[in-house]
């Protein structure tokens, strides 16, 4: 399955394995899902899980573990769609790579992307 991920609910993942968002982490970690990327995204999942707060949650090696498996098993995009007008400006690097993949956008944040904006999505 290809789809992009938010990074919310990649901490959730890693922050907490029975959960449904652990399940996808458990998923991306055994191919069954192939997540679709770009840059920006990347650098804010690195960002984000390099934060000091969740250092007693998982280690740095589990970090550079997934970010490393990310970077190798993602399929790489390069958008030629700009959203603009997201309650976030940031979170749009995630809506227009799930516009170029046309893959699903899975979030646990909904209103950070209003139907206006997903145009299909």
């Amino acid at each position: 399955m290809r789809l992009v991920l938010d990074t919310n609910v990649l901490v959730s993942g890693m922050l907490t394995a029975g959960n449904p968002p652990g399940r996808i982490v458990d998923f991306l970690r055994a191919g069954k899902i192939q997540l679709q990327v770009d840059e920006r995204i990347v650098a804010e999942y690195e960002g984000v899980l390099s934060r000091p707060k969740f250092r007693r949650y998982f280690s740095v090696f589990e970090k550079d573990f997934i970010m490393d498996f990310i970077r190798a098993d993602s399929e790489w995009h390069v958008c030629t769609r700009i959203v603009e007008g997201l309650p976030d400006a940031k979170d749009a690097c995630f809506l227009e790579v799930a516009h170029e993949a046309r893959v699903p956008l899975v979030t646990g944040n909904l209103r950070h992307y209003p139907g206006e904006f997903r145009g299909g999505v």
